[in-house]
Protein backbone atom coordinates (compact mmCIF):
# COMPACT_ATOMS: atom_id res chain seq x y z
CA UNK A 1 0.00 0.00 0.00
CA UNK A 2 2.69 2.39 0.68
CA UNK A 3 5.00 1.82 -2.36
CA UNK A 4 1.46 2.35 -3.92
CA UNK A 5 0.91 5.77 -2.49
CA UNK A 6 5.15 6.64 -3.16
CA UNK A 7 4.18 5.57 -6.87
CA UNK A 8 1.10 7.67 -6.60
CA UNK A 9 3.01 11.07 -5.54
CA UNK A 10 5.65 10.70 -7.91
CA UNK A 11 3.62 10.58 -10.70
CA UNK A 12 1.48 13.52 -9.38
CA UNK A 13 4.48 15.08 -8.62
CA UNK A 14 6.16 15.00 -12.39
CA UNK A 15 2.61 15.48 -14.04
CA UNK A 16 2.58 18.86 -11.98
CA UNK A 17 5.48 19.71 -13.00
CA UNK A 18 5.40 19.15 -16.44
CA UNK A 19 2.16 20.73 -16.68
CA UNK A 20 4.40 23.80 -15.41
CA UNK A 21 6.94 23.82 -17.49
CA UNK A 22 5.65 22.64 -20.41
CA UNK A 23 3.24 26.13 -19.94
CA UNK A 24 6.63 28.34 -19.66
CA UNK A 25 7.97 26.43 -22.33
CA UNK A 26 5.31 27.51 -24.64
CA UNK A 27 5.33 31.41 -23.23
CA UNK A 28 9.42 31.29 -23.75
CA UNK A 29 8.86 29.80 -27.53
CA UNK A 30 6.28 32.43 -27.81
CA UNK A 31 8.71 35.58 -26.60
CA UNK A 32 11.86 33.69 -28.58
CA UNK A 33 9.70 33.87 -32.15
CA UNK A 34 9.38 37.36 -31.37
CA UNK A 35 12.75 38.15 -30.74
CA UNK A 36 13.90 36.19 -33.39
CA UNK A 37 11.33 38.49 -35.64
CA UNK A 38 12.69 41.67 -34.20
CA UNK A 39 16.46 40.42 -34.67
CA UNK A 40 15.64 39.82 -38.54
CA UNK A 41 13.87 43.44 -38.80
CA UNK A 42 16.74 45.15 -37.40
CA UNK A 43 19.10 43.34 -39.22
CA UNK A 44 16.94 44.08 -42.12
CA UNK A 45 17.03 47.68 -41.42
CA UNK A 46 20.93 47.90 -40.75
CA UNK A 47 21.49 46.35 -44.34
CA UNK A 48 19.19 49.04 -46.32
CA UNK A 49 20.96 51.94 -44.17
CA UNK A 50 24.45 50.41 -45.22
CA UNK A 51 23.11 50.78 -48.72
CA UNK A 52 24.03 53.77 -49.35
CA UNK A 53 20.12 55.07 -50.22
CA UNK A 54 19.57 58.27 -49.69
CA UNK A 55 18.29 60.62 -46.63
CA UNK A 56 14.27 60.37 -48.06
CA UNK A 57 14.94 56.57 -48.21
CA UNK A 58 16.19 56.06 -45.03
CA UNK A 59 13.18 58.19 -43.54
CA UNK A 60 11.08 55.38 -45.28
CA UNK A 61 12.68 52.84 -44.15
CA UNK A 62 13.17 53.51 -40.51
CA UNK A 63 9.32 54.17 -40.84
CA UNK A 64 8.71 50.60 -42.51
CA UNK A 65 11.23 49.90 -39.54
CA UNK A 66 9.00 51.15 -36.61
CA UNK A 67 5.33 50.11 -38.21
CA UNK A 68 6.48 46.69 -38.22
CA UNK A 69 8.49 46.99 -34.97
CA UNK A 70 6.25 49.07 -33.04
CA UNK A 71 2.86 48.63 -34.18
CA UNK A 72 0.75 51.26 -36.43
CA UNK A 73 -1.70 52.94 -33.66
CA UNK A 74 -3.64 54.76 -35.85
CA UNK A 75 -4.56 51.74 -37.93
CA UNK A 76 -5.22 50.43 -34.23
CA UNK A 77 -2.42 47.92 -34.75
CA UNK A 78 0.02 47.76 -32.03
CA UNK A 79 2.16 44.80 -30.91
CA UNK A 80 1.37 43.51 -27.66
CA UNK A 81 5.08 44.28 -26.27
CA UNK A 82 5.51 47.99 -28.45
CA UNK A 83 5.92 49.72 -25.20
CA UNK A 84 9.19 47.58 -24.49
CA UNK A 85 10.57 48.05 -27.86
CA UNK A 86 9.46 51.77 -28.89
CA UNK A 87 12.85 53.29 -27.85
CA UNK A 88 14.82 51.97 -30.91
CA UNK A 89 12.90 53.27 -34.02
CA UNK A 90 12.18 56.32 -32.06
CA UNK A 91 16.03 57.24 -31.36
CA UNK A 92 16.63 56.40 -34.83
CA UNK A 93 14.00 59.18 -35.99
CA UNK A 94 14.63 61.32 -33.49
CA UNK A 95 18.75 61.05 -34.58
CA UNK A 96 17.31 61.99 -38.33
CA UNK A 97 14.95 65.10 -37.26
CA UNK A 98 18.30 66.13 -35.40
CA UNK A 99 20.23 65.87 -38.73
CA UNK A 100 22.82 63.23 -37.07
CA UNK A 101 25.10 61.61 -39.78
CA UNK A 102 24.43 58.73 -41.34
CA UNK A 103 27.24 57.17 -39.47
CA UNK A 104 25.31 58.30 -36.58
CA UNK A 105 22.13 56.46 -37.43
CA UNK A 106 23.99 53.75 -38.46
CA UNK A 107 25.65 53.28 -35.37
CA UNK A 108 22.54 53.33 -33.27
CA UNK A 109 20.92 50.85 -35.42
CA UNK A 110 23.92 48.36 -35.03
CA UNK A 111 23.72 49.00 -31.34
CA UNK A 112 19.98 48.25 -31.32
CA UNK A 113 20.89 45.23 -33.16
CA UNK A 114 23.69 44.35 -31.09
CA UNK A 115 21.08 44.52 -28.14
CA UNK A 116 18.36 42.74 -29.79
CA UNK A 117 21.06 39.49 -30.52
CA UNK A 118 22.10 39.19 -27.32
CA UNK A 119 18.20 39.68 -25.94
CA UNK A 120 17.26 36.86 -28.68
CA UNK A 121 20.26 34.77 -26.96
CA UNK A 122 18.83 35.12 -23.61
CA UNK A 123 15.52 34.39 -24.42
CA UNK A 124 16.95 31.08 -26.58
CA UNK A 125 18.84 30.42 -23.70
CA UNK A 126 15.36 30.33 -21.21
CA UNK A 127 13.58 28.44 -24.50
CA UNK A 128 16.12 25.42 -23.88
CA UNK A 129 15.94 25.28 -20.38
CA UNK A 130 12.78 25.09 -20.44
CA UNK A 131 12.69 22.56 -23.11
CA UNK A 132 14.90 19.92 -21.09
CA UNK A 133 12.96 20.99 -17.96
CA UNK A 134 9.99 19.60 -19.79
CA UNK A 135 11.82 16.46 -21.31
CA UNK A 136 13.03 15.82 -17.69
CA UNK A 137 9.44 16.08 -16.07
CA UNK A 138 8.70 14.14 -19.40
CA UNK A 139 11.06 11.09 -19.03
CA UNK A 140 9.98 11.09 -15.25
CA UNK A 141 6.69 11.16 -15.60
CA UNK A 142 6.95 8.11 -18.20
CA UNK A 143 9.43 5.99 -16.02
CA UNK A 144 6.97 6.77 -12.89
CA UNK A 145 4.26 4.91 -14.92
CA UNK A 146 6.43 2.13 -16.60
CA UNK A 147 7.78 1.39 -13.11
CA UNK A 148 4.38 2.11 -11.75
CA UNK A 149 2.25 -0.33 -14.29
CA UNK A 150 5.52 -2.94 -13.65
CA UNK A 151 5.20 -3.07 -9.85
CA UNK A 152 1.26 -2.65 -10.08
CA UNK A 153 1.62 -6.19 -12.30
CA UNK A 154 3.85 -7.74 -9.68
CA UNK A 155 1.36 -6.95 -7.13
CA UNK A 156 -1.30 -8.12 -9.16
CA UNK A 157 0.29 -11.35 -9.73
CA UNK A 158 0.92 -11.82 -6.17
CA UNK A 159 -2.68 -10.58 -4.95
CA UNK A 160 -3.78 -13.21 -7.69
CA UNK A 161 -1.98 -15.67 -6.16
CA UNK A 162 -2.69 -15.09 -2.38
CA UNK A 163 -6.81 -14.98 -3.66
CA UNK A 164 -5.63 -18.44 -5.34
CA UNK A 165 -3.81 -19.55 -2.45
CA UNK A 166 -7.26 -18.51 -0.30
CA UNK A 167 -9.94 -20.25 -2.38
CA UNK A 168 -7.75 -23.31 -2.27
CA UNK A 169 -7.62 -23.30 1.49
CA UNK A 170 -11.38 -22.38 1.18
CA UNK A 171 -12.25 -25.10 -1.00
CA UNK A 172 -10.12 -27.36 1.45
CA UNK A 173 -12.09 -26.04 4.43
CA UNK A 174 -15.37 -26.77 2.61
CA UNK A 175 -14.54 -30.07 1.63
CA UNK A 176 -13.69 -30.53 5.55
CA UNK A 177 -16.70 -29.41 6.37
CA UNK A 178 -19.12 -31.19 4.31
CA UNK A 179 -16.66 -34.25 5.39
CA UNK A 180 -17.30 -33.39 8.90
CA UNK A 181 -21.13 -32.67 8.54
CA UNK A 182 -21.12 -36.17 7.22
CA UNK A 183 -19.58 -37.46 9.66
CA UNK A 184 -22.10 -35.72 12.29
CA UNK A 185 -24.94 -37.39 10.60
CA UNK A 186 -23.20 -41.13 10.48
CA UNK A 187 -22.76 -40.28 14.05
CA UNK A 188 -25.64 -38.77 15.04
CA UNK A 189 -27.76 -41.44 13.78
CA UNK A 190 -25.59 -44.41 15.10
CA UNK A 191 -26.02 -42.71 18.62
CA UNK A 192 -29.39 -41.89 18.20
CA UNK A 193 -30.71 -45.17 16.99
CA UNK A 194 -28.86 -47.53 20.21
CA UNK A 195 -30.92 -46.22 22.45
CA UNK A 196 -34.11 -45.70 20.74
CA UNK A 197 -33.59 -49.30 19.87
CA UNK A 198 -33.17 -50.38 23.05
CA UNK A 199 -36.36 -48.41 24.29
CA UNK A 200 -38.39 -49.36 22.27
CA UNK A 201 -36.71 -53.20 23.38
CA UNK A 202 -37.49 -52.48 26.56
CA UNK A 203 -41.22 -51.62 26.19
CA UNK A 204 -42.19 -54.32 23.60
CA UNK A 205 -40.84 -56.70 26.31
CA UNK A 206 -42.75 -54.90 29.10
CA UNK A 207 -45.57 -54.72 26.75
CA UNK A 208 -45.35 -58.56 26.07
CA UNK A 209 -45.41 -59.48 30.20
CA UNK A 210 -48.15 -56.57 31.17
CA UNK A 211 -48.87 -58.80 34.08
CA UNK A 212 -45.45 -59.02 36.06
CA UNK A 213 -45.38 -55.51 37.93
CA UNK A 214 -41.94 -55.75 38.66
CA UNK A 215 -40.81 -56.46 35.26
CA UNK A 216 -43.08 -53.42 34.11
CA UNK A 217 -41.07 -51.34 36.71
CA UNK A 218 -37.39 -52.97 35.71
CA UNK A 219 -38.16 -51.90 32.05
CA UNK A 220 -39.67 -48.63 32.93
CA UNK A 221 -36.58 -47.84 35.07
CA UNK A 222 -34.43 -49.19 31.82
CA UNK A 223 -36.30 -47.01 29.66
CA UNK A 224 -35.78 -43.72 31.48
CA UNK A 225 -32.36 -44.12 31.91
CA UNK A 226 -31.66 -44.68 28.45
CA UNK A 227 -33.74 -41.66 27.97
CA UNK A 228 -31.79 -39.58 30.20
CA UNK A 229 -28.59 -40.95 28.01
CA UNK A 230 -30.21 -40.14 24.64
CA UNK A 231 -31.05 -36.65 25.88
CA UNK A 232 -27.60 -36.14 27.16
CA UNK A 233 -25.99 -37.36 24.25
CA UNK A 234 -28.20 -34.67 22.30
CA UNK A 235 -27.57 -31.71 24.08
CA UNK A 236 -23.72 -32.91 23.72
CA UNK A 237 -23.84 -32.86 19.72
CA UNK A 238 -25.89 -29.70 20.28
CA UNK A 239 -23.42 -28.22 22.81
CA UNK A 240 -20.78 -29.22 20.37
CA UNK A 241 -21.79 -27.90 16.96
CA UNK A 242 -22.73 -24.73 18.64
CA UNK A 243 -19.19 -24.53 20.05
CA UNK A 244 -18.02 -24.77 16.47
CA UNK A 245 -19.77 -22.43 15.35
CA UNK A 246 -18.81 -19.67 18.09
CA UNK A 247 -22.54 -19.58 18.97
CA UNK A 248 -22.17 -20.45 22.36
CA UNK A 249 -21.76 -18.52 25.52
CA UNK A 250 -20.85 -19.67 28.77
CA UNK A 251 -22.86 -18.34 32.20
CA UNK A 252 -19.83 -17.34 34.69
CA UNK A 253 -20.78 -17.73 38.67
CA UNK A 254 -19.25 -18.63 41.56
CA UNK A 255 -20.20 -22.85 42.15
CA UNK A 256 -18.58 -25.66 44.25
CA UNK A 257 -17.14 -28.44 42.25
CA UNK A 258 -18.40 -30.72 44.89
CA UNK A 259 -21.83 -29.79 44.31
CA UNK A 260 -21.29 -30.18 40.51
CA UNK A 261 -18.90 -33.54 40.89
CA UNK A 262 -22.12 -35.24 43.18
CA UNK A 263 -24.84 -34.02 40.58
CA UNK A 264 -22.82 -36.02 37.68
CA UNK A 265 -22.15 -38.85 39.92
CA UNK A 266 -26.07 -39.35 40.59
CA UNK A 267 -27.11 -38.42 36.63
CA UNK A 268 -24.56 -41.19 35.80
CA UNK A 269 -25.23 -44.18 38.23
CA UNK A 270 -28.12 -45.65 35.78
CA UNK A 271 -26.01 -46.62 33.43
CA UNK A 272 -23.44 -47.66 35.74
CA UNK A 273 -25.83 -49.97 36.80
CA UNK A 274 -26.65 -50.63 33.40
CA UNK A 275 -23.41 -51.98 32.87
CA UNK A 276 -22.42 -53.30 36.51
CA UNK A 277 -19.77 -50.76 37.68
CA UNK A 278 -19.39 -49.10 40.51
CA UNK A 279 -18.33 -45.15 41.06
CA UNK A 280 -16.38 -44.43 44.27
CA UNK A 281 -15.81 -40.50 45.22
CA UNK A 282 -12.99 -38.68 47.01
CA UNK A 283 -14.19 -35.45 47.96
CA UNK A 284 -12.30 -32.14 49.97
CA UNK A 285 -14.49 -31.38 53.40
CA UNK A 286 -14.49 -27.35 51.94
CA UNK A 287 -15.74 -26.11 49.34
CA UNK A 288 -13.76 -26.19 46.22
CA UNK A 289 -14.65 -22.69 44.41
CA UNK A 290 -14.67 -21.96 40.62
CA UNK A 291 -16.11 -19.08 38.53
CA UNK A 292 -18.27 -21.02 35.87
CA UNK A 293 -21.20 -22.17 34.14
CA UNK A 294 -22.31 -24.72 36.02
CA UNK A 295 -24.52 -26.77 33.33
CA UNK A 296 -21.66 -27.21 31.17
CA UNK A 297 -19.21 -28.03 33.41
CA UNK A 298 -21.73 -30.84 34.83
CA UNK A 299 -21.68 -32.27 31.13
CA UNK A 300 -18.32 -31.71 30.80
CA UNK A 301 -18.03 -34.04 34.00
CA UNK A 302 -20.90 -36.20 33.05
CA UNK A 303 -19.14 -36.92 29.82
CA UNK A 304 -15.43 -38.03 31.26
CA UNK A 305 -17.65 -40.64 33.67
CA UNK A 306 -19.64 -42.02 31.35
CA UNK A 307 -16.38 -42.71 28.61
CA UNK A 308 -14.65 -44.68 31.44
CA UNK A 309 -17.51 -46.48 32.62
CA UNK A 310 -18.14 -47.43 28.94
CA UNK A 311 -14.27 -48.60 29.24
CA UNK A 312 -14.52 -50.05 32.87
CA UNK A 313 -14.89 -54.11 32.61
CA UNK A 314 -18.00 -55.35 34.10
CA UNK A 315 -17.97 -55.53 38.10
CA UNK A 316 -14.94 -52.71 37.44
CA UNK A 317 -15.02 -49.13 39.74
CA UNK A 318 -14.16 -46.10 38.39
CA UNK A 319 -12.84 -43.33 40.26
CA UNK A 320 -13.93 -39.64 40.65
CA UNK A 321 -11.65 -37.72 42.86
CA UNK A 322 -11.75 -34.07 43.75
CA UNK A 323 -8.82 -31.98 44.56
CA UNK A 324 -6.83 -28.99 44.52
CA UNK A 325 -3.34 -28.51 43.14
CA UNK A 326 -1.59 -25.39 43.02
CA UNK A 327 -4.16 -22.62 42.70
CA UNK A 328 -6.54 -25.36 40.29
CA UNK A 329 -9.47 -27.45 41.08
CA UNK A 330 -8.66 -31.11 39.22
CA UNK A 331 -11.35 -33.65 38.76
CA UNK A 332 -9.33 -36.99 37.74
CA UNK A 333 -12.08 -39.58 36.95
CA UNK A 334 -10.01 -43.11 36.84
CA UNK A 335 -11.15 -46.45 34.83
CA UNK A 336 -9.56 -49.35 35.06
CA UNK A 337 -10.17 -50.24 31.49
CA UNK A 338 -7.80 -51.46 28.64
CA UNK A 339 -5.93 -48.30 28.54
CA UNK A 340 -5.26 -45.81 25.56
CA UNK A 341 -1.87 -46.20 23.01
CA UNK A 342 0.41 -43.59 23.74
CA UNK A 343 0.37 -42.36 20.28
CA UNK A 344 -3.51 -42.02 20.62
CA UNK A 345 -3.42 -40.20 24.00
CA UNK A 346 -3.28 -36.42 22.71
CA UNK A 347 -6.00 -37.47 20.24
CA UNK A 348 -8.69 -38.03 22.98
CA UNK A 349 -10.05 -34.86 23.08
CA UNK A 350 -10.46 -34.39 19.30
CA UNK A 351 -13.81 -34.04 17.81
CA UNK A 352 -15.18 -37.81 16.16
CA UNK A 353 -11.86 -39.66 16.81
CA UNK A 354 -12.29 -43.12 18.82
CA UNK A 355 -9.79 -45.46 19.40
CA UNK A 356 -10.43 -49.30 18.10
CA UNK A 357 -11.97 -49.84 21.40
CA UNK A 358 -14.18 -47.19 21.48
CA UNK A 359 -15.37 -47.72 17.94
CA UNK A 360 -16.31 -51.49 19.28
CA UNK A 361 -18.41 -49.67 22.04
CA UNK A 362 -19.95 -47.37 20.23
CA UNK A 363 -20.44 -43.58 20.68
CA UNK A 364 -19.88 -40.55 18.98
CA UNK A 365 -16.68 -39.30 19.79
CA UNK A 366 -17.77 -36.11 21.05
CA UNK A 367 -17.68 -36.28 24.55
CA UNK A 368 -13.82 -36.05 25.49
CA UNK A 369 -13.59 -33.06 22.69
CA UNK A 370 -16.98 -30.97 24.88
CA UNK A 371 -14.90 -31.60 27.57
CA UNK A 372 -11.86 -30.21 26.43
CA UNK A 373 -13.92 -27.34 25.24
CA UNK A 374 -15.49 -26.54 28.48
CA UNK A 375 -12.12 -26.71 30.02
CA UNK A 376 -10.73 -24.34 27.79
CA UNK A 377 -13.23 -21.87 28.23
CA UNK A 378 -13.11 -21.38 31.49
CA UNK A 379 -9.43 -21.25 31.37
CA UNK A 380 -8.54 -24.23 32.38
CA UNK A 381 -6.88 -27.87 30.50
CA UNK A 382 -8.24 -31.39 30.16
CA UNK A 383 -5.93 -34.16 30.00
CA UNK A 384 -5.37 -38.21 29.41
CA UNK A 385 -2.98 -40.50 30.89
CA UNK A 386 -2.39 -44.30 31.43
CA UNK A 387 -2.58 -46.10 34.40
CA UNK A 388 0.74 -48.21 34.61
CA UNK A 389 3.12 -49.14 32.21
CA UNK A 390 2.55 -48.79 28.62
CA UNK A 391 3.10 -52.20 28.35
CA UNK A 392 0.91 -53.09 30.43
CA UNK A 393 -1.89 -50.52 31.24
CA UNK A 394 -4.41 -50.55 34.21
CA UNK A 395 -6.43 -47.76 33.00
CA UNK A 396 -7.00 -45.00 32.20
CA UNK A 397 -7.33 -41.52 34.10
CA UNK A 398 -8.79 -38.20 32.58
CA UNK A 399 -8.34 -34.91 34.62
CA UNK A 400 -10.33 -31.54 34.28
CA UNK A 401 -8.58 -28.82 35.81
CA UNK A 402 -10.26 -25.37 36.33
CA UNK A 403 -8.42 -22.82 38.51
CA UNK A 404 -9.56 -22.13 42.13
CA UNK A 405 -11.67 -18.79 42.81
CA UNK A 406 -10.35 -18.16 46.19
CA UNK A 407 -12.60 -16.67 49.27
CA UNK A 408 -12.44 -12.82 49.82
Amino acid sequence: MLVTYAFGAVILFALVQFLIYFERYDADAHRAGLYAQDTAATAQLLHELNSGMSRDEMIKAISRYEVRYVGDPAAGMARPDASASRDAPTALMEAHRQGKSRTTIIALAKAWADTEMAAAARANQHLERSNLAVKGYAALLGVAVILCVFVGGLLFLRRSRHLEHLLQQWAVELDEVDASRRLFFAKASHELRTPVTAIRGEAEMALADAEDIEAIRQSLEHINATAKFLNHRIEEMIGIARASDGKLHLDAARVDLRTIAEEAVEDASAFAASVSVSIQMTMPNSPVDVVGDAIWLKRALLAVIENALKFSPMGGQVTVRLAENNGMAEITVTDNGPGVMPDELPLLFDAYYQTDAGKARGGSGLGLAMTRWVAEQHNGRAIARNIGSWRRPEGCAVTVAIKLERAS
